[in-house]
């Protein structure tokens, strides 16, 4: 039963980038500005004013230092303040109520300074606060929160990069509901482009965070914890302290939905030891319950209840509904295994005075909707056990019907990262051209070029195709391979020679004449998981060849890992007999210079085949 906690958060973020905001900055990069002003009359009291403006300005997608919060609060009392100077000191107290969780109080305020008279509507504060109470809406999840990500939007672009960076992903990620969600998806890989050429990891840890939401609502859980962990790994270069802990608990929640639970175990023991040196109520809430929820994903019943008097403490400073009914749920698991009926009776008691939209939150997991199913069970209240059924198959025909259709969209995503890469390449292109020749020549020449390239790799392509599989033949595969460049420091060029082990079985199995049809599905199954920059080719008559040009190591195992699991996972043979399941071998290898002797690695690649293929 771990709710993602993006869902059950109080806090900030730019696109809901986790709903919720650890105290002083947790659970998601935050996302708000704080600038600096440019007063002139006061001098006397202008200089450590505007000093500490610019100490403490914080981009939109993380959170200022909160022990710069009483200083702030003694200058907004001084009388000498021009009204520059005040409108920024306030919109830096209401990035702090923000990421203290005080949104409410927060979007208060900003109402109040926005709609004076005197505001400079062009500064970079008032585009900053416009975004502030967007983001505030969307903590509620309500629609005003895209008219003011359309004015944030709208105010800082070209001028104020950070805002616009987290306007946009909160534009695409709730607000243009006309498009699919494999745009919306391929237009944030559009964004992460931009950006991954830069050593802005600020910027970076928040767009890697967005996606993983994406992924996340997708039920593509493993998919989620990658984009997460990334931009954990991100954040790790630039954060300190509590900021730190502001993706990785979406990281832990994505794991356990995912059953990584030795990964998952890794970044709860990782939270703890940052933890250490920041405690808030909230962060130590957040501990607590990963850690709970670890053990109830384990059933490991006994530590669940080892853990209970310690997230009992750290919810009690607490205030949010939400907090409190999961640890309830919780409180009433031990009940349910050591099938106690009265605590079990007086939890379902509970439930009536519980608020309808925790209620509504809690019943959207399938984890509690079982627990319902159980504990009706343990009461003997067949048909109200019957109800609770109903109510959890329905909803796991949902999420399987929603699980199934975005499977396609990662394709998608793909697809159209590209074709708005291209548009940005085209745009560009035809702004150069137009200070030569003029926009109409610049346009016919850039057409011209394109299809004259799409004719002749189409025509090249029937040259380098092979026929049975559709993927590169073994020849073109390895010339290719042999042309990657050296990876980049702290990244390599992994190779994975993939072979059928079990083929002729297979063979049989559908058919001596069919036997391209399996080699078929197996390279639709490759051409899918695999990115436009990753070389994969047919190299013998049963194995495949496959290089991820670039990649963290990890990254590469993972990947190799997570294709050989969904292989072997693969059945064969007519539906009205005994299908067979695909087996495979893998051999990798990783290389952090360019390729030097291909042949060589072939060979000792076909090597660790065939001794794999003896035992």
């Amino acid at each position: 039963m771990f709710f993602h906690l993006s869902k059950v958060q109080s806090g900030l973020s730019a696109i809901k980038i986790n709903k919720m905001m650890m105290n002083k900055g947790l659970l998601l990069v935050a996302q708000f500005i704080l600038v600096i002003g440019t007063p002139i009359a006061h001098a006397q009291v202008a200089e450590p004013v505007d000093e500490f403006i610019e100490r403490t300005k914080t981009v939109t997608y993380d959170c200022p230092n909160p022990d710069d919060f009483a200083e702030l609060e003694n200058h907004l009392t001084s009388n000498n303040l021009t009204q520059s100077q005040k409108f920024a000191l306030l919109v830096e107290k209401s990035h702090f109520l923000i990421c203290d969780g005080k949104a409410s109080d927060a979007q208060r305020l900003l109402f109040e300074i926005t709609r004076g008279e005197g505001v400079d509507k062009q500064s970079y504060f008032y585009a900053s606060a416009i975004y502030q109470i967007g983001f505030t809406y969307d903590l509620k999840e309500q629609p005003q929160r895209c008219e003011y990500y359309d004015q944030a939007q709208s105010l800082a672009t070209e001028r104020h990069s950070d805002i616009y960076l987290s306007a946009t992903l909160g534009l695409i990620t709730n607000c243009r509901m006309d498009l699919s969600v494999g745009e919306r998806l391929g237009m944030m890989f559009n964004v992460l482009e931009r950006y991954s050429k830069t050593n802005n990891y600020q910027a970076l840890a928040h767009i890697h965070n967005s996606i993983g939401l994406i992924y996340g609502n997708l039920q593509q859980h493993v998919l989620a914890a990658e984009q997460y962990l990334k931009a954990h790994e991100m954040g790790l270069k630039v954060y300190t302290g509590s900021n730190q802990l502001t993706i990785l608990i979406s990281a832990i929640s994505s794991l356990l939905a995912s059953g990584q639970y030795e990964r998952a175990m890794q970044a709860i023991n990782e939270f703890e030891r940052i933890n250490r040196d920041v405690a808030t109520p909230l962060t130590n809430y957040f501990y607590y319950h990963a850690l709970t929820g670890y053990y109830y994903r384990t059933g490991d019943i006994e530590n669940l209840k080892a853990e209970l008097p310690a997230l009992e403490r750290a919810v009690e400073p607490l205030s949010n509904p939400v907090y409190k009914a999961m640890v309830m749920w919780y409180q009433v698991v031990p009940c349910v295994y050591e099938r106690d009926e009265e605590c079990v009776a007086d939890y379902l008691h509970s439930l009536q005075s519980m608020h309808p939209a925790v209620k509504r939150h809690l019943e959207s997991n399938l984890d509690y909707l079982k627990l319902m199913v159980d504990m009706q069970m343990v009461l003997r209240d067949w048909p109200q056990a019957e109800k609770a059924f109903d109510k959890y198959a329905s909803r796991s025909s949902a999420n399987n019907k929603h699980s199934q259709s975005s499977a396609s969209i990662l394709g998608v995503a793909n697809l159209y990262s590209k074709i708005y890469s291209l548009e940005s390449e085209i745009e560009r292109a035809r702004r150069i051209k137009r200070t030569i020749v003029g926009v109409g020549i610049a346009a016919f020449l850039l057409f011209t070029l394109t299809i004259t390239y799409y004719l002749r790799k189409k025509h090249h392509a029937k040259l380098t195709i092979d026929p049975a599989t559709g993927l590169l033949n073994s020849d073109v595969a390895v010339s290719q391979i042999q042309r990657v460049q050296a990876p980049e420091k702290g990244k390599t060029n992994a190779l994975a020679l993939l072979d059928l082990s079990n083929f002729r079985e297979l063979n049989m199995a559908v058919g001596l004449a069919k036997g391209n049809e399996i080699l078929r599905d197996i390279s639709k199954t490759l051409q899918k998981v695999t990115r436009d920059t990753d070389i994969l080719g047919r190299y013998g008559p049963e194995q495949f060849l496959l290089c991820l040009p670039n990649i963290e190591e990890q990254s590469a195992m993972r990947f190799f890992d997570r294709l050989q699991k969904e292989l072997d996972e693969t059945r064969m043979g007519p539906p009205s007999h005994d299908r067979i399941n695909v087996r495979s071998s893998m051999s990798i290898f990783i290389a952090t210079e360019r390729w030097s002797d291909m042949q060589s690695v072939l060979d000792e690649l076909l090597l660790s085949i065939n001794i794999k293929s003896d035992h």
